[in-house]
């Protein structure tokens, strides 16, 4: 939503077709409340679940460092991987199968649809002009991004310097420069996981920004607001700045952790299920934000409030911030 002096009369259009509002929060407890709450032995289950993946992780390491040093000696003998395109494209791909499976299957489960957060939430069918347009999104998405790929060298740590040396000289980049030798598991897990973190930190900042400034709103993050419904393609509704913002956090934030280029091909597809799942509407009992206890992520909840109200809940990921910002505010109302 648009700056306070004009959210208003830009929601007008999709407020008035909506069957029903999003959870209201709770001003007494300060959560939203949802179906969701009812099912605690779920989510409970799901956390042992998860718990206990993460045991069997870290005992099991030792092999597993084994299958990623193996896998790695693959993958840079691999032509495709090793294209200066592969990323984009990778991107690409893993973005199409989540949203085309993880929410689409959504849709078609009865027992699912109680976790809607609202009766207006839905996996859009388009028609065929709504395809062509899908087809002309993903060119817009594209086209900066390879071109980015071909003009510009990608540097990764610790990555021997003639490789360097072979290719600054080149115009247009084919191939990557890539480390040697493979990540240690552990510090895989250590930059996914700070990388997710610091970018949610830094697009928190971009996202205030964006929503602040009449003019960046209008002309850069309109275009993410502008549906009558809230369903799982909204995630890509970007105009080319936003999406270059994007990506250029999501890349600053891999960088500021020094990730390898395997931690980042294990971040895309963590990243993507993040943003897709705030865009479905479904606040699912097993879902991230229930997983980690105490409300530390905010969840599909919050977004779609977001989408609704468009005054709070900057934060794509976590409440931290969010919660700080709100605290400030209330300060300063009451000072």
């Amino acid at each position: 939503m648009p700056p306070e002096s004009q959210t208003e009369s830009s929601t007008t259009s999709t407020a008035t077709v909506r069957k029903h509002l999003p959870p209201v929060k709770d001003e007494k407890t300060g959560e939203y409340k949802s179906v969701a709450d009812n099912f605690t032995g779920a989510t409970q289950a799901s956390r042992y679940l998860v718990v206990s993946a993460v045991a069997l992780f870290i005992y099991f390491r030792a092999p597993l460092q084994d299958a990623v040093d193996h896998l790695w000696s693959y993958l840079i003998k691999n032509d495709l991987f090793c294209s200066a395109y592969f990323e984009t494209i990778y991107v690409t791909l893993v973005y199409i199968a989540l949203v085309a499976g993880y929410p689409f299957v959504m849709h078609y489960i009865p027992w699912v649809q109680k976790f809607k957060v609202s009766d207006d939430v839905t996996y859009v069918h388009r028609p065929f002009f709504g395809k062509v347009g899908m087809v002309l999104e993903m060119f817009f998405h594209l086209t900066p991004l390879l071109v980015a790929d071909a003009l510009k060298m990608k540097k990764y740590f610790d990555v021997p310097e003639i490789e360097w040396e072979k290719r600054r000289g080149q115009w247009i980049q084919t191939t990557r420069a890539l480390p040697e030798h493979s990540p240690n598991v552990l510090l895989m897990c250590g930059q996914v996981i700070g990388s997710v973190i610091a970018f949610d930190a830094i697009f928190f900042v971009v996202h205030f920004i964006l929503h602040k400034n009449f003019y960046l709103y209008k002309y850069f993050h309109s275009q993410h607001h502008d549906h009558d419904v809230m369903h799982p393609h909204v995630t890509n509704q970007l105009s080319v700045v936003e999406r270059i913002l994007q990506v250029a956090s999501a890349n600053y934030s891999l960088i500021l952790f020094r990730s390898h280029p395997l931690s980042r091909l294990v971040f895309v597809p963590v990243f993507l299920w993040f943003l897709i799942e705030n865009h479905t509407g479904y606040d699912l009992p097993w879902a991230p934000h229930r997983l980690i206890p105490h409300g530390v992520m905010g969840g599909p909840a919050k977004h779609h409030a977001h989408h609704q109200h468009g005054s709070r809940h900057y934060q794509p990921f976590f409440n931290y911030l969010d919660k700080w910002l709100e605290n400030w505010q209330l300060r300063k109302k009451l000072a």
